[in-house]
């Protein structure tokens, strides 16, 4: 993790910490389940690909696939060098925590918005800038939950170069599955899933 983003990240826990929001979203929904419970093996085909780009020279963006049908395997890939960008995340979340605006995505990582409530989730530990749970899994196995501010979400986090992730996308057909990058907030895309 880049420097910049470990010492906003550093401040905004410790402000979260003392506000009681790391205990809050502890507990998480019902529904939610931690890392890696239940995942099986993908054995399909991905019928669908996101990859995260960005570099020095360019913006961080999301790329690929806007269509999906429910039940088919999404792969994404992080094709950003976190040495120049810094990791990336793909977060589902719904459209009232998306910050919009570049004022709404500078003020992510502050408490009670999604940025932070993310990190919190994925358990980011600023002293040791690590992250404890690379993978968040909410509602059913696979790509289904959005994150709100008081729900968790299905997120993956990567910090690797060339890292790829693979997931059965869960969600109803008819559902507009919005997600963005927790680490970057202004790489956000929406995709649709079919019958």
């Amino acid at each position: 993790m880049t420097t910049r983003h470990t010492i906003a990240l550093r401040g905004l826990l410790a402000t979260a910490a003392a506000a009681g929001l790391v205990a809050a979203l502890g507990s998480g929904s019902p529904a939610s389940a931690d890392a890696g419970a239940g995942a099986a093996p993908i054995t399909t085909p991905p019928s669908a690909t996101i990859s995260m780009r960005g570099s020095a020279k360019s913006r961080p963006r999301f790329t690929g696939s806007s269509t999906i049908a429910t039940g088919q395997v999404l792969r994404i890939r992080n094709l950003a060098n976190p040495k120049t960008i810094g990791p990336h995340t793909f977060t589902l979340v719904t459209a009232a925590v998306v910050p919009r605006t570049p004022k709404a995505q500078k003020d992510c990582f502050t408490p009670g918005k999604i940025c932070l409530i993310g990190a919190m989730a994925h358990k980011f530990n600023p002293r040791t800038e690590k992250v404890a749970q690379p993978l968040v899994e909410a509602g059913q196995a696979g790509w289904d939950k959005r994150f709100t501010k008081t729900v968790k979400g299905d997120s993956w986090y990567t910090e690797t170069w060339h890292e790829t992730f693979e997931q059965v996308v869960s969600a109803k057909a008819g559902t507009n599955l919005k997600y963005m990058c927790l680490v970057h907030a202004d790489m956000q895309g929406t995709l649709k899933v079919t019958g």
